[in-house]
């Protein structure tokens, strides 16, 4: 009986560690006019680059694959004064 319970728990257990660890924290690119058709890595980096105006935090993994982690937003921009 031991050994089923064992079995049963593992069975429950891995598929829900594995779910947790799916689990990515997405940020969103803006959907604003300076981040709008940008598509590749080197666009980032024109903003956010080392010696640029808005630059990576330090604590920010050192990979240049910014669409890894970073999505388009999917909503729309919003447009400025048509209602």
């Amino acid at each position: 009986m031991k050994k089923h319970i064992f079995y049963l728990t593992l069975i429950l257990i891995v598929p829900l560690t594995l779910y947790i660890l799916s689990l990515k924290t997405v940020v969103p690119i803006p959907s604003d006019d300076s981040h709008a058709g940008i598509t590749e890595v080197q666009g980032c980096f024109e903003c956010h680059g080392d010696d640029k105006e808005y630059p990576r935090k330090k604590t920010h993994p050192p990979k240049d694959q910014c669409f890894n982690c970073h999505k388009a937003d999917k909503k729309p921009a919003a447009t400025k004064g048509y209602s």
